[in-house]
Formats: C-alpha cells, structure tokens, sequence
C-alpha cells in the first residue's frame, strides 16, 4: 500500500504542475493565465503535495506509522482545500476568501478568464463557477493518494 500511495501523491503533484504550466487546451486554459498566478500557484501549492511523499518515505524508513498518519492528513488537507475552492462555489454558491488572494478578482471573474472554456463536464447551476475535467481528475488522484497513505500508515 506504501507503494501505491507513493505513487499517487507523486503522481497527482507531477499532474498539478504540468497542468498548471504547460498549456493543454482545451483541457486546461493556462495562457488566459497570468505568468505571475501561474508561478505563484506552483511555488506555493506544488511543496505542499510532495510533503506526503516525503513523509511517507520517512515513516518507511523510520518504521514510524505517526509520520506516515502525517502524510495522510497532510494530503487530506491539500484535497479539502481543492474541494472547497472548487465545489463549494459550485454546490452552495460559496466562495472561500483564499480563491483568488492576490488577484483583485472576484473567483467568478477568474474563473471566467481562466477555466470556463476548458473542458467542463458537470451541468450548470445558475452562474456558478463550475469544477473543470482538469480538477476533478486532480481531485480524484488526490483522494486515492489519500485512502492509500491512510492504509499505508496502519500497515507500517
């Protein structure tokens, strides 16, 4: 299990980065995309998901279950925060303050501007922000890696 989660937080940050920087359109919408939002997304959020691999690595080697649980909760914040940013707006029409910090942006006008003409497969609500393709298979990986550090840890 230690293998498979290693692998799908790996995984879902090589997946941040590469979406976040290369352009893929439709897929994703990178060049409606500031240099400097792009930039600043990578440098902040990309360390943040390769921590669980770190500390998976770590609890391996260490025997430590504690640092591997440390894993885990790390990448379940890392979705949480993914989840509220994306669904909440979509689902209860909130927005959290951090979605566009920076910006001087409402999260509906960045959203406009930077992802509304990728590929979206989930129906409208009102005029709501809604989840891209590119996030929802982000957030899958990130709730597998997860499920898999959890169960890594109890096996440690």
């Amino acid at each position: 299990m230690l293998l498979a989660a290693l692998l799908l937080v790996v995984a879902a940050d090589a997946y941040f980065v590469v979406t976040t920087l290369a352009d893929l359109f439709p897929f994703n919408n990178v060049r409606e995309a500031k240099r400097s939002e792009k930039l600043t997304e990578v440098t902040v959020n990309a360390p943040v998901l390769a921590l669980p691999a770190l500390l998976l690595v770590w609890a391996s080697a260490a025997g430590l279950p504690v640092l591997a649980y440390a894993a885990a909760a790390v990448e379940l914040l890392a979705l949480l925060g993914g989840l509220a940013l994306w669904w909440l707006p979509y689902l209860a029409g909130v927005t959290v303050p951090w979605a566009t910090a920076g910006t001087g942006e409402t999260w509906a006008a960045l959203h406009a501007r930077t992802y509304a003409k990728t590929v979206i497969v989930l129906p409208r609500r009102g005029d709501r922000p809604r989840p891209n393709l590119e996030h929802m298979i982000l957030h899958t990986l990130m709730l597998l890696a997860t499920v898999c550090a959890f169960a890594a840890a109890r096996a440690i």
